[in-house]
C-alpha cells in the first residue's frame, strides 16, 4: 500500500492537463478540484463546511480569527504538540499556555482547569500523533468555563471518539496535508466547523475575493450574506492550488483502508515491543478508535546515554528513531519565541525519554517484525 498510487497520480496529471490550477479559474465549483475536495471532506468528517487552504498551520491560525481571539487572549495548549501551533497563536497576537499531559501523551484534565485564568478565551487541543484525550472531558471543561474550543487534529484523520471523528468537536478542526500525514499533497490544510459565519469568514481570509465565493459549494441562499462580507476581512492568500486539491481527492476514499492498515501494524510491533521491560506503551483513552501511523514508547529504566546508544544503533542499521530532545520542535522547551508560564516539568521529563518512530505506509508485517527485532535486540545490547 502506498500513498501516492495510480488513482493519484492520474488525477493529477489529468488536473495538469486541464491547466487550470488556481482554485478560482473556473466558471463553477464543480470544475474547481479544490472545491470538490472540500464537499468530499466535509462529507467524509461529518461536517457541514470545508474551507481547503496551503497548510494545516494556516488553518490554525485563521480559526483562531474566527474564533474572534484578540491580541493579549491566552490560548491554551498541551505541551506535548509541534511549534506550529504555538507559532499559530502568537501570530494572532494570542498568548499561548502550556498545559501538561498525562502519561498517556493526552492533555491532563485537571491541569487544564488550574491553568484557566482570567485571560484564558480558548483551548486548542491537539491531537497529537493521533493521540486523542476524552473528547467528553474537554467539551465539558470548555463549556463550562466559557472557553472556545479548537481541535489542532493535523494527526487525527481516520481517528475517532465514540465514533465521531476527532476534529468535530469543537467550533472548528483543522487537518493537515502535508506528507507523513493520513492524506499527502506534499502540504495543504483543511480546516471544518458546523458554524456557517465561520466558513464564511475562513474562506474571505484563506483569500477569496470579489464574487468567487460562487465558485464554493455554498447554498443559492448564502450569495446575499458573502456579498455583503466580502472586502471586509483581510484576505491572507492561504489557499490551496487545484492540483494539490487534485492530488487530495483520491486519497479521502483510502482512509478507511488506511486506518486498518495502520492499526494492524501498530498492534503488531506494539505487542512484540511490550515483551521488554524497558518498554511502556502509553494507552489510547476508552472511546478512541486510533488510527497510528506513529508510535510511541516510554524508555523504562534506561538513562539518556544508554536511550542514545539505542538511537545511534538503530540508526547505523537504517532506522530512524527519535527522541524528544535536542532541536526537536515538538520540544516545547525549544520554543523561546513565548514566555513559558509554567516549566511543565512532568511532561518535560516524559518527552525526554520517549521514542518517536513513523509507520510508514508501505511497512508490510514481515517489516513490522522485523523492525520489532531490531529494536528489542539494540534495546538488550544497551541494558
Amino acid at each position: 500500500m502506498r500513498m501516492i498510487d495510480e488513482t493519484v497520480i492520474d488525477s493529477a496529471v489529468r488536473e495538469l492537463k486541464r491547466q487550470r490550477l488556481f482554485r478560482y479559474d473556473c466558471d463553477s465549483p464543480e470544475e474547481s478540484a479544490t472545491a470538490r475536495l472540500e464537499k468530499r471532506f466535509a462529507e467524509v468528517v461529518g461536517s457541514n463546511y470545508a474551507v481547503a487552504m496551503n497548510s494545516c498551520s494556516s488553518a490554525l491560525f485563521t480559526s483562531l480569527l474566527c474564533a474572534g481571539i484578540q491580541p493579549g487572549d491566552e490560548v491554551l495548549i498541551p505541551a506535548f504538540a509541534f511549534i506550529a501551533v504555538p507559532s499559530a497563536i502568537v501570530h494572532a497576537g494570542a498568548v499561548p499556555r502550556l498545559v501538561d499531559v498525562t502519561e498517556d501523551y493526552v492533555i491532563d484534565i485537571d491541569d487544564l482547569e488550574r491553568k484557566i485564568g482570567p485571560r484564558t478565551k480558548a483551548l486548542m487541543v491537539v491531537h497529537m500523533r493521533g493521540r486523542c484525550p476524552d473528547m467528553h472531558e474537554v467539551t465539558e471543561v470548555a463549556g463550562r468555563r466559557g472557553l472556545v474550543l479548537i481541535e489542532d487534529a493535523a494527526h487525527a484523520l481516520g481517528v475517532r471518539f465514540n465514533g465521531v471523528q476527532a476534529g468535530r468537536f469543537g467550533l472548528a478542526g483543522c487537518y493537515s496535508a502535508q506528507s507523513y500525514k493520513m492524506i499527502d499533497g506534499g502540504e495543504g490544510g483543511i480546516l471544518v466547523t458546523d458554524d456557517e459565519e465561520v466558513a464564511f469568514k475562513a474562506m474571505l481570509y484563506a483569500g477569496c475575493y470579489e464574487q468567487n465565493y460562487r465558485k464554493h459549494f455554498w447554498t443559492s441562499d448564502a450569495d446575499e450574506k458573502l456579498a455583503a462580507m466580502v472586502n471586509s476581512l483581510p484576505a491572507y492568500n492561504f489557499r490551496m492550488s487545484n492540483l494539490a486539491a487534485a492530488v487530495l481527492i483520491p486519497q479521502l476514499e483510502q482512509i478507511d483502508a488506511r486506518a486498518e492498515h495502520f492499526n494492524s501494524n501498530f498492534e503488531r510491533l506494539t505487542n512484540r515491543l511490550c515483551k521488554s521491560d524497558h518498554i511502556r506503551v502509553p494507552q489510547f483513552p476508552r472511546g478512541v478508535t486510533p488510527a497510528p501511523d506513529s508510535v510511541q514508547w516510554e524508555f523504562i529504566g534506561m538513562d539518556q546515554n544508554r536511550i542514545s546508544a539505542v538511537v545511534a544503533e538503530l540508526a547505523a542499521d537504517g532506522v530512524r528513531l527519535e527522541v524528544f530532545s535536542g532541536s526537536n520542535a515538538r520540544c516545547f522547551w525549544n520554543w523561546t519565541f513565548f514566555h513559558h508560564q509554567d516549566e511543565c516539568r512532568y511532561s518535560r521529563a516524559l518527552l525526554a525519554r520517549t521514542a518517536d518512530m513513523r509507520l510508514r505506509l508501505h511497512l508490510d508485517a514481515a517489516d513490522i517484525d522485523e523492525l520489532g527485532a531490531m529494536i528489542l535486540s539494540a534495546i538488550s545490547s544497551h541494558t
